[in-house]
């Protein structure tokens, strides 16, 4: 066994779903190994030296957060990562939902950064599997769950959720049937979906409904709120985005009365699922090979739902009618944790030939 584990190499913005969960998970390797160095760098650039002055480094990869266009993350990647003896996690891993064009270069770009690696990681079996379709036939990448970062759902909130619904959305109309979608706003990540739902689910019950984006829009992509929100009033319903939300006020939201929905299209491993979790919701969760993959991986958790506009809409309305099937029982397991997942990657780690 290695005394230390390989500098942990965080490249991009505080609030970025990838940077954050490096953080985290950095601070879990950490507390297994005091010696664990971090290295926090907001910009790509001056990435390179920064690693070629540790012995042995890891990194944490998605191309949006490298470089403008895909061919300047691919050199900005190769450089980092050609810099020092380097395993990497490959999040956002290409997959179909990409397009052909952009398939075939964003596969160009991480096929590139996993033949450099001393070893390739991912957070599911899903991506290991887009990992052999798309990057590399014969490669079979370390996969480490996402971990939580408690073990098991909470009891009652420190703060009420109606206090964080006041402060976000005052006049909402009590009446209002709420559905909750976790995360940042992006193509792909079916806020569309859900709105079309939301409209069949106005229809059938016959009262006003809104659908709220728990966070804001992703970087250059302030355009899809503006899309969402015509889409929602041309079939009459609401959409809101709440904004930036400080760790408080995003927990005790996830908390609040509502259908919390996943809907997906583009799926790589989600920390909105285990946002759900921690804060004690069981989420409608639209059908795919990670869904099922994760709802195997912490039984109870999820609730699955087959795609389809009125499939969705059903187990909505039925979530409406029984808001109770969408609260865990506190204490309900959680497991894999944050600190499972730091034990499985110094296992990992010790085990390479750097």
């Amino acid at each position: 066994m290695s005394a230390t584990a390989p500098t942990q190499i965080i490249v991009g913005p505080e609030g970025n779903g990838v940077v954050d969960y490096a953080m985290d998970l950095a601070e879990a390797i950490r507390r297994r190994r005091p010696s664990t160095v971090i290295v926090r760098h907001a910009v790509v650039a001056g990435t390179a030296s920064v690693a070629r002055s540790h012995p042995r480094a890891h990194l944490h990869v998605t191309d949006a957060l490298f470089g403008e266009s895909l061919e300047a993350a691919g050199d900005a990647l190769a450089e980092v990562v050609s810099a020092a003896p380097t395993s990497v996690t490959l999040h956002d891993v290409p997959q179909e939902s990409d397009g052909e064009r952009n398939l075939v270069r964003r596969g160009d770009v991480y096929r590139r950064i996993a033949s450099l690696a001393v070893g390739v990681a991912v957070s599911s079996r899903h991506e290991a599997d887009l990992v052999r379709r798309h990057l590399c036939p014969g490669l079979e990448p370390r996969v480490v769950p996402l971990g939580t970062r408690r073990p098991s759902t909470p009891g009652e909130a420190s703060e009420s959720a109606s206090e964080a619904i006041r402060r976000t959305a005052p006049g909402r109309p009590v009446e209002t049937i709420r559905i909750l979608v976790a995360g940042y706003v992006y193509p792909g990540k079916g806020h569309d979906d859900v709105v079309r739902a939301a409209a069949v689910v106005s229809s059938r019950l016959g009262r006003p409904v809104t659908v709220t984006a728990l966070g804001g829009a992703a970087r250059g992509h302030a355009h899809e709120v503006e899309s969402l929100n015509e889409l929602a009033t041309s079939n009459g319903v609401s959409f809101e985005v709440t904004g930036f939300l400080s760790g408080d006020d995003y927990r005790a939201l996830c908390r609040a009365d509502g259908v919390p929905v996943v809907a997906h299209r583009h799926y790589s491993a989600s920390r909105s699922l285990l946002d759900w979790g921690e804060q004690g919701r069981r989420a409608v969760v639209v059908d795919n090979a990670y869904a099922h993959e994760m709802a195997a991986l912490r039984p109870g958790t999820l609730d699955v739902v087959a795609p389809g506009l009125e499939t969705l809409a059903d187990a909505i309305e039925a979530r409406v009618q029984e808001p109770a099937t969408t609260y865990l029982a506190a204490g309900h397991p959680l497991s894999p944790t944050l600190d499972d997942a730091a034990g499985a990657y110094l296992a990992w780690w010790d085990g390479l030939a750097w």
